[in-house]
């Protein structure tokens, strides 16, 4: 007989042994974006084009009406870019992307400086659908970063 239970309050989450993978547990933390312009829905404001161009777009979106599109040319590292955004020392910052990228190319999402260098990146190769594109930063001085999506080698 199954014997079952109600709780005022969530029980405590279990210790001494791992979950399999039909469980997970989500600890939230606070988050704020930093990207003032995300969804594109008015324009392409602190967006600019790393070679090739960038338009907004109704074509294809993950949410709301628009996405921002990006042409290429030939170069391995064309994309776009975010510019800026402010961060503060010691602090440990998550980035990420829903990004539509052609299949079996591989992509970067990445933090730059405002310089152009490379401090921390996620390389993936897109699958022709949508995906959630995750990284993690530990900045090491308070200033301005710029988020970047690029392709990661390829001419198409």
């Amino acid at each position: 007989m199954m014997t079952v239970r109600s709780y005022a309050t969530l029980p405590g989450i279990v210790t001494g042994y791992e979950l399999d993978d039909q469980f997970s547990v989500v600890v939230p933390i606070a988050r704020t974006n930093l990207v003032t312009n995300p969804s594109l829905e008015t324009n392409t404001t602190n967006w600019t084009a790393i070679g090739g161009s960038i338009a907004r777009t109704t074509t294809q979106q993950y949410h709301g009406a628009y996405s921002l599109a990006i042409t290429p040319t030939a170069a391995t590292t064309d994309g776009a870019r975010f510019d800026t955004v402010s961060l503060t020392a010691g602090a440990l910052y998550a980035y990420s992307a829903k990004v539509l990228g052609q299949a079996g190319r591989s992509y970067k999402l990445a933090i730059e400086t405002t310089g152009g260098v490379e401090l921390a990146s996620v390389t993936f190769v897109a699958t022709g659908r949508w995906q959630w594109v995750i990284g993690y930063y530990a900045e090491v001085s308070t200033t301005t970063r710029r988020l970047t999506v690029r392709k990661a080698g390829g001419t198409d």
